[in-house]
């Protein structure tokens, strides 16, 4: 529908619209931070990838705005100037969204038992301030026992929407050495 209603409009019109939409777009893709860079391949196939119900599109947003900054962090400090790209192939959210009890828990998801465990698959690379590969690779990892893994959090951090997956990233990125590089061991 709004394509249509683009496609009636004038050329003046249109040509107005369209530095709006361009703006859009760069400003979702402004809020990443500078040394992590997150992409999606084919998140529609992802295993389990809908953020409180949301679809994947919507999702890639969400992951990207709570994945990042937190990373981001850790990147800084253990490899200054450097940039981290995932580029995740597979995701399956800690937990289940359960729709059928979204009148009393609006956004939960919830876990039985291990039933389905949080696992992220992803590439990644590092590079430094010159592009230099510091460390290339692919990862699986899984935790299915991610809420007793990470019980020591205040319960405060434990309900913020991406906590499980925030957190298991940061430990694996905190574990990184890059291979041959003199940022290793730092």
């Amino acid at each position: 529908m709004l394509l249509k209603s683009i496609m009636s409009m004038n050329l003046l019109q249109r040509l107005l619209l369209l530095p709006l939409l361009s703006f859009g777009t760069c400003v979702a893709h402004a809020s990443e931070p500078g040394n992590v860079r997150i992409e999606f391949v084919h998140p529609e196939r992802f295993t389990d990838f809908r953020i409180q119900g949301r679809y994947e599109a919507e999702s890639t947003r969400i992951f990207r705005d709570q994945v990042s900054p937190a990373l981001s962090a850790v990147v800084a400090k253990r490899f200054p100037g450097s940039t981290l790209t995932l580029k995740f192939t597979d995701i399956n959210l800690a937990g289940r969204y359960e729709p059928s009890r979204i009148r009393k828990f609006n956004d939960v998801r919830f876990e039985r038992q291990g039933a389905s465990p949080l696992r992220l698959e992803f590439q990644y690379t590092l590079t430094d301030s010159n592009g230099r590969v510091l460390t290339t690779g692919s990862k699986s990892l899984v935790e299915s026992d991610y809420l007793h893994r990470y019980i020591n959090y205040p319960n405060s951090d434990k309900v913020t929407p991406l906590f499980y997956e925030k957190t298991t990233l940061s430990r694996w990125l905190s574990e990184l050495t890059p291979s041959g590089s003199s940022l290793a061991g730092k």
